[in-house]
């Protein structure tokens, strides 16, 4: 089975002087034969991604949205997942 794009959201960060830099975040939801995968990347840097093990399409569009929601970064992604969803990450 190929990767299937389930579902993506962007969030546009303006420029705040010495606060923050412009840019892009993407969260995505993809299904793999035989696992979901969030990936979250910030414009053209590496995507950052975790798979969701005995997690359902509903739990993990949830917890795509939730990232989305609250504007975590990529590399903050990992250690959240792991807080909310324990050992079901890989």
């Amino acid at each position: 089975m190929d990767t299937q794009r389930i579902a993506s959201y962007r969030r546009e960060f303006s420029a705040l002087a010495d606060l923050q830099a412009a840019g892009t975040v993407t969260y995505s939801l993809l299904r793999e034969a035989d696992a979901f995968v969030i990936c979250v990347q910030r414009d053209e840097e590496p995507p950052v991604e975790r798979m969701l093990c005995d997690t359902g399409e509903e739990r993990a569009g949830m917890l795509t949205r939730f990232l989305y929601e609250n504007a975590v970064e990529p590399n903050q992604m990992p250690a959240i997942l792991r807080d909310i969803c324990g050992w079901a990450v890989g």
